[in-house]
């Protein structure tokens, strides 16, 4: 993390700001419970000695989908304040459509014939991507945000080598959610969703780097995603 104590020169009570961070925790922290309510709900209801792999599988996925949404909750109420946000309305577009472009897969049809290796390899894709993106989150931690604004480089653990681990993470996750909606429009939603993200990072970096002197050194020695995708 960077060391110079910079001074946000955006206005001290924005309360746009407020109401954004207000309600977008709130909508975390909501969803969280349903996924929670359903996981409970799944596993109390479970027979054991008759084990539903499916079943089993989609209760953890909702468990490990309600622990990243409840971290995010968590984050928006505590996050620092910002010193520098991305201006024009393409920026947050781009954040907003990458974050959530992906939710118009649960105005899809759930495929419920799936084979029980792709049903597995979706829930593990699920589980793994939001494992590792509450991990990530608790390296990222107060400086966390939805749209392209700075509060502190980091670039210890994950982001060490990867300027976007938490994106990465949520990658993975994602095509998991995909495979369980698998259809033409899921796949057009997955690749607009993916090229959001990918102009995201752009707008992302470029706050970085007005902000903080020490990003340029940073970008030369760390992926922006994957090994050799600078």
């Amino acid at each position: 993390m960077s060391d110079a104590p910079l001074v946000s020169t955006l206005p001290e009570h924005d309360l746009i700001d407020f109401g954004a961070r207000a309600a977008l925790g709130l909508a975390f922290a909501f969803h969280a419970g349903v996924c929670f309510n359903k996981a409970f709900g799944a596993l109390a209801a479970m027979d054991f000695a008759r084990l539903d792999a499916h079943a089993l599988g989609q209760a953890f996925t909702a468990l490990s989908i309600g622990s990243y949404s409840l971290t995010v909750a968590c984050l928006f109420a505590l996050r620092l304040r910002p010193i520098r946000k991305a201006s024009g309305v393409w920026p947050c577009a781009a954040a907003i459509l990458g974050g959530f472009l992906t939710l118009g897969l649960l105005l899809l049809d759930q495929r419920t014939d799936l084979p029980l290796a792709a049903q597995g390899a979706a829930s593990l894709l699920i589980l793994v991507g939001n494992g590792a993106a509450v991990y990530v989150l608790t390296y990222l931690g107060r400086s966390f945000s939805i749209l392209p604004e700075s509060r502190r480089l980091v670039t210890s653990g994950p982001y060490k080598t990867v300027r976007h681990p938490l994106y990465l993470a949520e990658a993975v996750a994602t095509l998991g959610v995909f495979i369980e909606f698998l259809s033409p429009l899921a796949l057009i939603l997955l690749v607009a969703q993916f090229s959001m993200q990918i102009v995201r990072m752009h707008y992302e970096e470029n706050v970085l780097r007005e902000t903080f002197p020490e990003y340029n050194g940073y970008s030369r020695n760390s992926w922006r995603l994957v090994p050799m995708y600078y």
